[in-house]
């Protein structure tokens, strides 16, 4: 990328909540990785909520409240909007959790909602489809929820289909074959390699399994889990009731410098759960891979799995307190952490995170127990 499609003179307004100008003057405009400058204004990108470009006029609305206007671009104007919004993209994909470890396969289209037609960008990564709208915030649709992936011909779209929830692209051209063609290459490799893994069909990214689904499930667990960790696993698994503890496998998006081996070992980057329902609550515990807390949440197996899948079991955001979960300017989960649904059920519902030390036994009793 040159750096002029990154700098143009422009003019500036910075506005207050009621539309007033707290800031304005003239100078270069240069956007960079994590945000927009022009003389004394900086925005981060993931405190920029919406970007609308319009008759060479650029507006950019703030959070927690304002909107930086920049005007008089002149013949960059076209190229300066159309980088300021693929910059911003990029950084809310990774303010929102919705990217990968390796480089996607990108396509061009359109989301299909209705009548409605929201030109989108795909990035199909090893473990997940993220969706860019020009016009919201990126999600992804993570290849453990995918159920169906499917050609529609009215209108032309491949449909990926998630339980109750589809996400239908569209406008994609020449390209719809093979946007299919990637994500079912992507899924069916993860779910190659966790069948040599373990030997059952069905497993896929973030998906825990119940114990009916798995064949030969305690010896499974005993083989994917760490010596460090078994004694909590049995421990969780007699205090489950009120349903099927589950065992899942997840690819890691932010992987620890250190991790806890399995007793046969995982694959790179790879970590193994288990998810115990235990009356009304559910427990998290990580088997082998990072050295992660023991969580307790409130709610229901399949509903937990699911938004845990959505994070990729990320333990960063969940650990943090309520005053690390503050939605500062300088923290870096701000934007997840006001905006990722996933993310703030799973905080709101977070009953204990219990930390593996001497006292670990007594306080995942007392934590159950209540």
């Amino acid at each position: 990328m040159t750096a002029d499609v990154r700098r143009a003179p422009a003019a500036f307004e910075l506005r207050d909540a009621a539309g007033a100008a707290t800031r304005q003057g003239q100078a270069e405009a240069v956007i960079g990785d994590d945000g927009v400058s022009v003389g004394p204004v900086t925005v981060a990108f993931l405190d920029a909520d919406a970007v609308r470009a319009a008759d060479y006029r650029i507006e950019v609305d703030l959070w927690p409240s304002g909107c930086l206007v920049l005007t008089q671009l002149g013949r960059r104007f076209a190229t300066f909007a159309a980088e300021l919004r693929r910059a911003r993209n990029q950084a809310r994909v990774a303010g929102l959790l919705a990217h990968g470890i390796t480089m996607p396969a990108v396509f061009s289209g359109a989301l299909l909602v209705g009548s409605a037609v929201r030109p989108a960008e795909l990035q199909v990564y090893d473990t997940h489809v993220t969706a860019v709208p020009d016009d919201g915030d990126p999600f992804q649709v993570p290849f453990g929820a995918l159920a169906e992936v499917s050609i529609s011909d009215d209108p032309p779209s491949v449909v990926l289909a998630s339980g109750a929830e589809r996400t239908v692209v569209g406008q994609l051209g020449r390209q719809r074959d093979a946007f299919r063609a990637g994500v079912l290459a992507r899924r069916d490799a993860q779910g190659t390699l966790l069948i040599g893994l373990t030997g059952v069909a069905g497993f896929a990214d973030g998906l825990a399994l119940p114990k009916s689904q798995v064949r030969g499930f305690d010896a499974l667990v005993a083989r994917v889990c760490s010596p460090d960790r078994t004694a909590c696993a049995e421990a969780l698994l007699t205090a489950g009731k009120g349903g099927e503890p589950r065992l899942g496998f997840v690819q890691l998006l932010d992987p620890d410098g250190e991790a806890l081996a399995a007793a046969t070992a995982l694959p790179e980057n790879w970590a193994s759960f288990l998810l115990v329902p235990v009356g009304a609550l559910v427990a998290l515990e990580i088997l082998a891979g990072p050295s992660a807390a023991t969580y307790v949440f409130a709610g229901e197996a399949d509903a937990t799995g699911r938004d845990l899948q959505a994070l990729h079991v990320r333990r960063g955001p969940l650990a943090l307190t309520a005053k690390e979960a503050e939605p500062t300017p300088l923290n870096p989960y701000r934007l997840a952490l006001r905006r990722l649904a996933p993310l703030m059920r799973l905080r709101a519902a977070t009953r204990a995170r219990l930390i593996h030390n001497e006292g670990w036994a007594d306080s995942v009793r007392a934590a159950l127990a209540a």
